[in-house]
């Protein structure tokens, strides 16, 4: 079945969000007594809150832990409103777990006084995805060639970007330093929020995965102008990369994954581990990936601490905000 955003967004306001299991798989050690809350620091129908819900659904469907699980969605500030959340009322607890991505991870970078990963202990990434610029269907430019052409005939600023969070604000930026035209980022709460923006022509374009667009990219209410990555995808041939188009971006991705509080201890942070290795294998995951034109990228533990840990160089490099 094709996991989209209607899909999603429909099952879960058709059934209770918490869920018993009876008999569910039990891991050697250390497991969860109670319910589980499951934090997402963003908004309801951005990527972010799909990938949770895929996640959740299938934690549930195939009863990969025997207690409730309960999604909380709490956006905000690039990530640090839910987790601030998390820091101040679930410190150290093994009953919460939290979905990351490089939006939390470029938030305190943009804006030091925010604290997101740093309160966190990451215990997978589960995908990678990439970035295309996004216009609507019945938009003058054909390729992101020819949107810069018009750009550059306009004052700073004339063209408009919906974000739905600082990642977004990255692929603008990036974009912006290759093309030498500044642009005017507008800044929502989630990628749901920022594809609203672009549909209803308040803005002209949106940075974004391809997991967040591709329903309206199917039905041609929104057009890839083009990619940042160096080949062009199997499934979207039509769309060229940016350097075949003269852009000189670099491959930029969405890393994406799952984390517990700050402070949990090394038991319950290996059975989350075990948890997510599982939903990863899970041929429902594998189908959202492949449906999202998506990269599955399972990195546990301490690889993704390491992995975080290059990606933050990366990110400062590319913004040059060093260290």
């Amino acid at each position: 079945m094709l996991l989209t955003r209607r899909s999603l967004l429909l099952a879960a306001s058709a059934a209770p969000v918490a869920a018993t299991f009876g008999g569910a798989h039990a891991q050697a050690g250390w497991q969860p007594t109670r319910e589980v809350e499951f934090v997402v620091p963003f908004g309801v129908g951005g990527g972010a809150d799909l990938l949770a819900r895929v996640i959740h659904k299938i934690i549930v469907e195939d009863k990969l832990v025997p207690v409730p699980i309960a999604l909380n969605n709490r956006p905000g500030g690039g990530g640090a409103t839910g987790i601030g959340y998390v820091s101040a009322r679930k410190a150290a607890d093994p009953h919460t777990i939290i979905l990351v991505n490089g939006t939390t991870q470029i938030t305190p970078i943009l804006n030091p006084a925010a604290k997101t990963l740093s309160e966190v202990r990451p215990v997978m990434n589960v995908m990678l995805d990439d970035f295309l610029l996004f216009v609507r269907g019945d938009a003058p430019w054909k390729d992101a060639k020819a949107f810069v052409a018009d750009a550059k005939t306009k004052p700073p600023k004339s063209l408009a970007f919906a974000t739905g969070g600082t990642t977004d604000v990255m692929a603008i930026t990036i974009f912006s330093k290759a093309t030498g035209v500044e642009y005017n980022a507008l800044n929502f709460n989630s990628g749901g929020e920022a594809l609203t923006q672009l549909l209803g022509g308040h803005v002209q374009a949106c940075m974004g995965n391809p997991l967040e667009f591709m329903g309206h990219l199917q039905s041609k209410a929104v057009r890839a102008l083009g990619v940042f990555r160096e080949q062009r995808f199997t499934a979207l041939p039509d769309v060229p990369t940016m350097k075949e188009q003269g852009i000189q971006t670099p491959a930029f991705q969405m890393w994406r994954g799952m984390a517990t509080p700050k402070g949990t201890p090394d038991a319950p942070a290996k059975y989350w581990e075990g948890v997510f290795a599982k939903v990863v294998a899970a041929p429902a995951f594998k189908a959202y990936i492949a449906e999202n034109i998506a990269s599955e990228a399972p990195i546990p533990g301490d690889a993704f601490v390491k992995f975080l840990a290059d990606q933050e160089k990366l990110y400062r490099d590319l913004l040059g905000k060093p260290a």
